[in-house]
């Protein structure tokens, strides 16, 4: 190892707050180097730690995360981390880690929690989503085998800036979580206390996870932001790295004795009582036109488009031109209604969230704002439409749904539509 730590800080397009992280690493006795996504993948065997900044790396398109998560760089970092070099993911590096499998890390790196929308409940009435920023505090678990937490330390007061920050995951692994302490650091209140509701727990994360470690304790996923602190509050986190690197203890990598559940992909049954809404956008998706890209770099022969799609439950008749007026479901200057048709080579996929929070959101606004009580229901979702040369279709479909790109399985449903 170098003298002093060399850790590298990983910045993808639209990554940010690299001057509070070079600040908070070189406070702590490490040097902090840049190293872009599209740089040589051997310069990264020099560096002796990694940090996956914060931001929102390919503008969060598809989903925070997914994008960089595919990327070959992450490939040499699953490497490095089983060699036993710490790595950080703060915020969107948190959820690129998640996307990658690194965190919590079993034998395959497969993707088996996700970071979703935030949900802010109090009294068991959700009373906020979306992108929400405060300072919040955190606990450290000091049953924890982490290379970042500082033993005996009080709890870190520190901020938060996300979207999808929300821990998910199924019963069984979270049982498993809980059992091998891999939950880092949790929100707490400030004398440490735990409580679930909003806004000790700011975005209704489950088991109040602000933190989450792989079993062999060198990764960590965090969403609140130690190194954007006013007078170090976080730096106790930097501070447990270099103290992880000095002593260079021996490292065995372990994983996680978890199996991904086989991702399920079954047809769309639109319910006869509802009606469907297809929104394209009147310029170029940019959305979409990333996911090609990325795709593509991954080996497949398509292009991509997105559809907007809503299904809605009406009780009696209603118009929907009548809706259409409001400007609720899509914006006229920039968006408008398509019908689809059935084409050779061509395959779609609907992809929703599994808590719908966003067709909540979007039946409330309609019912309580513009008075339409008809209707009952309203699901909201992305088509994504994949076009293939005839001798690809198969095998570019096999890839893009392996590599998760479309949807996370653990918070999203996919139906082939």
């Amino acid at each position: 190892m170098n003298s002093k730590p060399q850790i590298a800080y990983i910045q993808f397009p639209g990554s940010n707050t690299e001057a509070e992280t070079v600040a908070a690493v070189e406070r702590n006795h490490m040097v902090a180097v840049p190293h872009r996504w599209n740089e040589p993948l051997e310069k990264l065997r020099g560096y002796d730690g990694y940090i996956v900044l914060g931001g929102f790396s390919y503008e969060d398109r598809s989903r925070a995360g997914i994008i960089a998560s595919l990327d070959p760089i992450m490939d040499q970092i699953k490497k490095e981390v089983l060699m036993g070099k710490p790595l950080l993911g703060i915020c969107n590096g948190a959820q690129i880690l998640v996307e990658a499998g690194i965190v919590p890390g079993n034998k395959n790196f497969d993707t088996v929690i996700g970071l979703t929308e935030n949900k802010r409940i109090q009294n068991n009435q959700i009373v906020g989503t979306g992108y929400y920023n405060t300072w919040c505090h955190v606990k450290a678990n000091e049953k924890s085998v982490s290379a970042f937490i500082e033993k005996g330390s009080a709890p870190l007061y520190i901020p938060i800036a996300h979207a999808e920050g929300r821990f998910v995951m199924d019963k069984e692994l979270l049982k498993l979580v809980v059992e091998k302490n891999l939950i880092n650091y949790s929100y707490c209140a400030p004398d440490g206390k735990i409580d679930s509701s909003f806004p000790t727990n700011p975005n209704g994360s489950i088991e109040n996870i602000a933190a989450l470690g792989n079993v062999a304790g060198n990764a960590m996923a965090i969403m609140p932001h130690p190194e954007r602190t006013i007078a170090g509050e976080g730096d106790s986190i930097f501070r447990a790295m270099y103290r992880f690197l000095k002593e260079e203890k021996d490292f065995s990598y372990r994983a996680l004795e978890y199996s991904a559940k086989k991702t399920k992909v079954s047809p769309f049954k639109k319910n006869s009582s509802t009606k469907e809404v297809l929104i394209s956008m009147v310029i170029a998706d940019n959305e979409a036109g990333s996911v090609e890209k990325c795709v593509q770099k991954l080996g497949g022969k398509t292009t991509i488009k997105k559809y907007l799609h809503f299904e809605i439950e009406i009780d009696g008749s209603l118009d929907l031109n009548e809706i259409y007026k409001t400007d609720v479901l899509f914006n006229p200057s920039k968006e408008f209604v398509v019908n689809l048709e059935n084409k050779k080579e061509v395959k779609r996929f609907l992809v929703r969230e599994k808590e719908n929070i966003g067709g909540k959101k979007t039946k409330e606004v309609l019912q309580k704002r513009f008075g339409f009580n008809e209707i009952k229901n309203v699901q909201k979702g992305v088509v994504w439409e994949i076009s293939s040369q005839k001798t690809h279709t198969k095998k570019d479909v096999d890839l893009i749904l392996n590599s998760h790109i479309l949807f996370n399985p653990i918070s999203q449903v996919c139906n082939e539509y």
